[in-house]
């Protein structure tokens, strides 16, 4: 607290105690009680102005150069956002809600010609399992643009969504509705995170994602589809089978929609995270 702002509170905290002592009138009292509380409040105010935004607990700075630290809070940050912070407006990473997607397959494969529609998708164990291989980009001038270098690498991860699939498999027509889970296995992915600053009204720099893109290599996949051919099981299990033998040819067409609907989520979750945060603050001195 500055030498002004305990003068200020001194002097009203004396009026305050003079009133309680005197016989003055009632009206007089609270006007003064009424001035001393917002005084209070706006002293109160600056000093919470005065310490800045904090990482949300138990995320915690670093020094610039200690990319062990780095990584080890990039990893925190995944744990951390996993159920959502709602202070901030973000919201939870696992499941993460990646709304509808849709996939035209056959242009890896001559066997697999069918558009399916994925909604109400949600992937799973993205927050519990990941672990951050690699952090690196941060420089020391936010004049310039952050270039971020993020690795990430997951065990299994699940899509769960409801399906419509219209197609052939084979020589097979494939029409059909349902639920599918789509375990994705040993997922590797590499972020590009580009972060322009912007210098704000409080004379502080913030960074605003001005792009955020990942690529990503899966070792394997597996569909599971209910109501295929009407739940006919001789059907149902022959076509699965296929797909999962396909994998390779169907991952093309399918990862890269995954990892749009990823980043575009991702992406809002971080620039939440760094909306109310000067770049300066970020690091450890």
């Amino acid at each position: 607290m500055t030498k002004n702002m305990e003068k200020v509170a001194h002097k009203y905290i004396v009026c305050l105690v003079k009133v309680s002592q005197l016989q003055i009138k009632e009206s007089a009292k609270m006007l003064c009680v009424k001035r001393f509380d917002f005084v209070l409040i706006v002293l109160f105010g600056l000093l919470d102005l005065d310490h800045g935004k904090q990482f949300p607990a138990p995320i915690k700075r670093c020094r610039m150069d200690d990319e062990a630290c780095l990584v080890q809070q990039g990893e925190m940050f995944f744990k951390t956002f996993k159920h959502g912070i709602p202070e901030l407006g973000v919201d939870s990473i696992d499941p993460l809600d990646l709304g509808t997607l849709t996939i035209d397959s056959g242009e890896q494969s001559a066997s697999l010609q069918f558009k399916l529609v994925l909604t109400n998708a949600k992937l799973y164990n993205l927050g519990s399992s990941t672990s951050v291989k690699s952090l690196k980009g941060f420089i020391k001038d936010p004049k310039k643009n952050l270039k971020l270098t993020l690795v990430i690498y997951a065990p299994e991860l699940e899509l769960h969504a409801q399906y419509d699939v219209n197609g052939k498999v084979l020589i097979l027509p494939i029409v059909s509705k349902g639920n599918v889970i789509i375990r994705l296995k040993k997922m590797t992915g590499k972020s590009r995170i580009i972060a322009e600053p912007q210098k704000r009204d409080d004379g502080k720099t913030y960074l605003n994602i001005i792009d955020y893109k990942t690529v990503s290599k899966m070792e394997g996949g597996h569909f599971n589809m209910s109501n295929l051919f009407n739940d006919n099981v001789e059907l149902r299990e022959s076509t699965l089978k296929v797909l999962n033998d396909e994998w390779e040819a169907l991952a093309m067409d399918i990862q890269p929609r995954i990892n749009e609907a990823c980043d575009r989520v991702l992406k809002k979750a971080l620039q939440r995270f760094w909306n109310d945060i000067p770049y300066d603050e970020f690091f450890e001195n």
